[in-house]
């Protein structure tokens, strides 16, 4: 979504708040801003450079950078910041309660509440989805993690459908709250689908970042059969580590050594064809 438009979208957003005339909305709003505060905070101790927090029709969201070259330790403590702060919000104002009581402190008690638990749904582009992508990229490959998650958000996605689809058949009534989320998710989980190569591709400039940073980074070596495409040998990029590939040819003999950083430039300049194909291409110019 291009800058303008999200202004235009935030515009809108923030009218129809202002004239909802629903104190809920209000607290909501108070909330959600605090929890992406808490996010940045965070991130800013951990070195991270913030620079924007995203208003859209969506809601907010902290626009950090450097995020991808901290520990996976660190990103996973900026993830679940918003979270726990929700929770320890909640707790204080439980505890207010017992001596003030107002519509403020019940609806915050519960908002807080919810938003924790909502945040945590491993699902895009919730926080909890990160949490879990991380988790899951220590035992499997990047790509296959994201594949995870993404029949885990359009699940839940289709959960919060058939919720909505309940309350109106058997409550008569209509939560637009919950279909909205269901479509932002699958939205979402669409276009992190979509943009996986191109992730996975700009994760060379973060490595070089990480590099500089911590003045190493590790190494993945991993053997690769000839006959596969070069797309397919992107997929199994570690986006922590930098990656050499071993191709092997029906005889499991070394027939070339693939560097990740090359492989990104033939991806480049001659789109996807076969491992095969590039290293003729290669013999021919030598």
């Amino acid at each position: 979504m291009k800058r303008e438009t999200k202004k235009i979208l935030a515009e809108i957003f923030l009218i129809l708040l202002i004239c909802s005339y629903n104190p809920m909305f209000i607290f909501a709003f108070i909330w959600v801003f605090l929890h992406e505060v808490t996010h940045i905070m965070v991130a800013l101790k951990y070195g991270c450079k913030f620079y924007n927090i995203g208003f859209h029709i969506f809601g907010l969201n902290a626009e950090l950078s450097d995020i991808d070259i901290l520990k996976d330790r660190e990103k996973v403590n900026i993830y679940l910041s918003g979270a726990i702060f929700n929770i320890f919000a909640s707790l204080l104002l439980y505890l207010i309660s017992f001596r003030y009581n107002n519509n403020f402190i019940e609806a915050s008690i519960s908002l807080n509440i919810g938003l924790a638990i909502f945040n945590l749904l491993p699902a895009y582009p919730l926080d909890g989805s990160r949490i879990l992508e991380i988790v899951l990229s220590k035992k499997i490959l990047f790509k296959k993690a994201q594949r995870i998650i993404s029949i885990i958000s359009f699940t839940i996605a289709g959960l919060f459908i058939v919720i909505g689809m309940y309350i109106y058949i058997f409550l008569h009534s209509v939560n637009f709250s919950i279909i909205i989320g269901a479509i932002i998710i699958i939205y979402v989980t669409r276009m992190e689908e979509h943009t996986s190569m191109y992730i996975t591709m700009g994760n060379v400039v973060k490595k070089r970042k990480k590099l500089l940073k911590d003045n190493y980074i590790e190494n993945k070596n991993i053997s690769v059969y000839y006959k596969q495409g070069l797309v397919n040998v992107l997929a199994l990029v570690d986006r922590n580590k930098f990656n050499t590939f071993y191709i092997l040819n029906d005889d499991m003999k070394l027939i070339y050594v693939l560097y990740e950083d090359e492989l990104i430039e033939a991806l480049k300049s001659y789109g996807n064809m076969t491992v095969e194909e590039y290293v003729n291409k290669k013999s021919l110019k030598l």
